[in-house]
């Protein structure tokens, strides 16, 4: 069956349909998705009618095109895992003593295209890019889907280096030097105030996981293009390089997870970045692989009735391949 390829939003996303398993395992193939993924703002999406048959192995396979898939800090989700393989189910799927055997948190289900852009009131949806707490921040993801509820679940994503492009000069000056400083403390505490069981990190482990910097506007090391980065809920502030937060701030953000006021610089321009323009709205079928890249886009969960229907998606995340703790 012939191929055929699926722009999703002007030059944003690109979907390629008809596709095997056995193009997923052929390097000609592989070279193409790699190249049509960077062109088209990091969102590829492979659509086929025997992809819901894709095994782990040629999961990670495939995923090891786009970047390097981790494997390390699982092993506390272990019994969520792909077993064997560094695979995370996410969804609401249980074994017969009714177990859950995925991972599983509530999102705000979508009533319309319009519930896709970010309300500033509610603060939903829940837009972000992944782990920039982290030393070294993952610069991708693989969603493979196994279950797809008739309706609800849809993943979003937005074109943040479309949007940074299209700023007027003036704002791109005000952004440029600025670095936004993630906390993993910071981000637990916040998750907390609303999840009371939620844990935050104790002292020792405050300690070993000190705040990192990261660019509000990133050039991407592969494209050279510019984007906006580095929004997520352990982001704490917005500083311009070089300046630090006072040890009195920093426990401000991070034991009562009060983000500073200055994280509105780019919280503000979310109704702009999130809007029809520039966003994906990705509706999943059984079998869709879509791989996604965090340094120039953003990307947030959507709900489904988990009462009704089942959910079965299996994740993996990618490092830059200079990253030694990978899948080889």
């Amino acid at each position: 069956m012939t191929h055929s390829k699926t722009t999703l939003n002007g030059d944003f996303g690109i979907q390629l349909n008809n596709i095997t398993c056995d193009d997923l395992a052929d390097p000609d193939f592989q070279s193409k998705a790699y190249e049509l993924w960077a062109s088209h703002g990091g969102l590829l999406v492979v659509r086929g009618k025997d992809l819901s048959e894709l095994s782990p192995e040629a999961l990670v396979a495939w995923s090891n095109v786009f970047g390097a898939v981790e494997k390390e800090n699982l092993a506390a989700r272990e019994d969520k895992m792909v077993k064997g393989f560094p695979i995370l189910r996410i969804g609401n799927i249980k074994d017969e003593t009714g177990k859950r055997l995925a991972s599983f948190a509530k999102s705000v289900q979508l009533e319309s295209d319009d519930d896709v852009q970010y309300n500033p009131e509610t603060r939903k949806p829940v837009w972000h890019t992944d782990s920039t707490f982290r030393k070294f921040p993952p610069i991708g993801s693989v969603f493979h889907c196994k279950t797809a509820p008739p309706e609800g679940s849809e993943t979003l994503f937005a074109d943040t280096r479309s949007a940074y492009a299209d700023l007027d000069k003036a704002s791109k000056q005000k952004l440029e030097p600025l670095e936004a400083v993630c906390s993993l403390a910071h981000h637990d505490k916040k998750i907390s105030l609303y999840s009371p069981d939620f844990p935050v990190l104790t002292p020792e482990q405050r300690a070993a996981n000190p705040p990192n910097r990261v660019p509000v506007v990133l050039k991407h090391p592969v494209t050279g293009s510019l984007a906006l980065y580095g929004l997520n809920s352990s982001t704490c502030a917005l500083l311009p390089k070089g300046q630090n937060l006072s040890g009195e701030q920093m426990d401000v953000c991070d034991l009562e997870g009060i983000e500073d006021d200055s994280v509105l610089i780019w919280r503000d321009l979310l109704p702009y970045v999130t809007g029809p323009k520039y966003t994906v709205r990705w509706r999943w079928q059984a079998g869709d692989v879509v791989v996604w890249d965090n340094r120039c886009t953003i990307h947030s969960a959507t709900g489904y009735d988990s009462e009704r229907y089942s959910r079965e998606m299996w994740r993996l995340t990618l490092l830059d391949r200079t990253e030694t703790k990978a899948v080889a």
